[in-house]
């Protein structure tokens, strides 16, 4: 059984006492069905799953809005009694039956003490749409994503490697064995990736061959979606653009680059549809001139990323035993990997009921450009900037002109050497500037948000 931390928040939501229903949102096939089973089994709690594509005659009741109805009809087609202090509801792939969310309202409201869970494929394009409207204030939400690299460690029962990171702060030694493993495990999670499918077949011994079929699998599965939600979409061209997104990591988007057979806005769209499907991730560039950083965010310049980086892998045709074996990941592939890899570890480090959002800085100035690869903020409102290198070396200028830029006290670099601190000073027309460069090895991505929090 595969245990992910979201387990933690279903539990922590079905015992306490004041509850609204919860709706988890997230990319097709990053396990939110699957979750709720295990939550359930690991809980003993009864399951009422109820597939809404399914023809279920209670189906037509839902309209009238009427919860108690709902359940005394789900009781009679499927012959049981459901004690809603044992038992959870979940109502799955509800982007088939879009008024069971208008009724989680009246759930909430009429009857709190029965437990609801919901979720779907492509829920998100149901959730955009204009006359549809969440009971804002009547559900709370919850994020699920790809397995991140710690989770991947627990998967594998490679506890001693988990619990080593979990519990590293900055300024401890890594000795070299430790940081050699650490890194092997990572490369086989580059190889691998976070689907749980994947993961499940890897720890199964599954061959490389049969990886890569069922990633394989996975990507069409996504292509063949786009045709499910033909309103408002153009399948074609949301498969193109999925195609040509991994040789566009890291880099500004823009649409000339995708296709210049299709116009801009035709393509702007599109883009925005596979990040309503969470399938891709938008970087967007802001100032930092303050918090939050979306204050400042650009809507029309942004990086993107995807779901998944075994799931590039794959789409890249790229060798898994050359990940596994090259000393550098800039030399696969221009270190698209490695981008990847820090922005899918940043992209869920935050409470699991918050959206994740990610920012980069940029500064366009002919003769003085400048681009930093991420910058987060940590608990102390400090915006921290992050500069991510394939292998052990790379320039450094970009990081340190926005430093002394915005008067910055913390810094990060990640890549392939164990940590190490450096203290970079500068004289600036506004005096002696100085800040802490803490570098850190990729492994240690997933920590980087607690790490700067720890920090004085």
């Amino acid at each position: 059984m595969l245990n992910r931390e979201g387990i933690k928040t279903l539990k922590t939501w079905y015992y306490k006492k004041l509850r609204k229903p919860l709706l988890i949102r997230g990319a097709r096939q990053v396990g939110k069905t699957t979750l709720v089973r295990m939550f359930t089994e690991m809980e003993n709690i009864k399951l009422i799953e109820i597939n809404c594509e399914k023809p279920w005659s209670f189906i037509p009741l839902i309209k009238n809005l009427d919860p108690v109805e709902v359940i005394e009809a789900i009781e009679f087609e499927l012959n049981i009694t459901i004690n809603p202090e044992k038992s959870l509801i979940f109502f799955d792939e509800v982007q088939s039956i879009p008024s069971v969310l208008k009724l989680l309202r009246y759930f909430y409201e009429e009857v709190p003490e029965y437990k609801i869970v919901t979720t779907g494929s492509l829920l998100e394009f149901v959730l955009d749409e204009p006359e549809f409207s969440v009971p804002v204030g009547r559900l709370e939400l919850m994020y699920l994503g790809a397995f991140s690299f710690e989770e991947f460690l627990l998967a594998n029962g490679e506890k001693s490697a988990f619990h080593f990171i979990q519990s590293y702060k900055i300024g401890d030694a890594i000795a070299k064995n430790y940081h050699k493993k650490l890194t092997q495990l990572l490369r086989t999670y580059i190889a691998v990736g976070g689907m749980p499918e994947v993961v499940n077949a890897y720890i199964n011994r599954q061959s490389i061959i049969e990886l890569e079929r069922i990633k394989s699998s996975i990507l069409d599965t996504f292509k063949l979606d786009f045709h499910k939600y033909k309103k408002n979409t153009n399948p074609k061209l949301l498969s193109i653009i999925f195609d040509s997104l991994p040789i566009q990591i890291g880099k500004k988007i823009k649409y000339s680059n995708i296709n210049r057979s299709y116009k801009s806005n035709d393509i702007s769209k599109s883009l925005y549809q596979l990040y309503l499907a969470r399938i891709v991730t938008k970087v967007f560039n802001t100032s930092c001139s303050g918090i939050p950083l979306s204050a400042e965010r650009k809507e029309n310049f942004f990086k993107c990323f995807l779901l998944d980086i075994g799931l590039i892998h794959t789409q890249l045709k790229l060798n898994p035993f050359e990940i596994r074996e090259t000393a550098e990941l800039n030399y696969i592939n221009n270190g698209v990997l490695s981008e990847q890899l820090i922005a899918q570890q940043l992209n869920f480090q935050r409470q699991d009921f918050q959206e994740p959002e990610l920012y980069y800085w940029a500064r366009e100035k002919k003769a003085a450009s400048a681009e930093v690869d991420f910058v987060i903020a940590d608990s102390k409102r400090r915006i921290i900037p992050i500069e991510v290198k394939s292998g052990s070396t790379g320039s450094m200028r970009s990081l340190q002109i926005m430093v002394f830029e915005k008067s910055l006290c913390h810094a990060v670099r990640f890549n392939s050497e164990p940590p190490s601190i450096f203290h970079e000073e500068r004289r600036t027309i506004l005096g002696d500037a100085k800040y802490n460069l803490y570098s850190l090895p990729h492994y240690l991505s997933g920590q980087v948000v607690r790490l700067m929090n720890e920090l004085d």
